[in-house]
C-alpha cells in the first residue's frame, strides 16, 4: 500500500463505541495500527460519498435505478445508497457490525 508523502495529526472526538469499533477494526484487519484504521475508514467514506454523489447525478439525469432482485425486492446497494442520500448517522449497533 502506497503512503502519502505528507500526512497530518488530527485531534477528533469520537464516541466510546465508535472508538471501541476502530480498535477492533485496527486489531483484525491492520495488526493492531489504530492509524491506518482510522485512515482507511476516511478511505472507504470517500469511495461511499464519491459513488453516493454519482448515483444521485444518475438518478436525478437518468432516472436510473438498480433492477430489482431474482425475488423481486429492492437490491442492497440501491437501499444503501438510497438511505445515504438521506444522510445516515452512526447507530449503537454499528459497533457490533465488525
Amino acid at each position: 500500500m502506497a503512503r502519502a508523502d505528507k500526512t497530518v495529526v488530527l485531534n477528533v472526538r469520537v464516541t466510546e463505541r465508535q472508538a471501541a469499533w476502530l480498535r477492533r477494526v485496527a486489531e483484525d484487519q491492520h495488526a493492531g495500527n489504530l492509524s491506518e484504521a482510522v485512515r482507511q475508514a476516511v478511505t472507504d467514506s470517500w469511495v461511499l460519498r464519491r459513488v453516493r454523489d454519482e448515483y444521485r447525478q444518475m438518478r436525478d439525469e437518468l432516472a436510473f435505478q438498480f433492477p430489482p432482485d431474482e425475488n423481486g425486492m429492492t437490491r442492497g446497494i440501491e437501499l444503501l445508497l438510497s438511505l445515504s442520500l438521506k444522510g445516515m448517522t452512526w447507530d449503537e449497533a454499528d459497533v457490533e457490525w465488525l
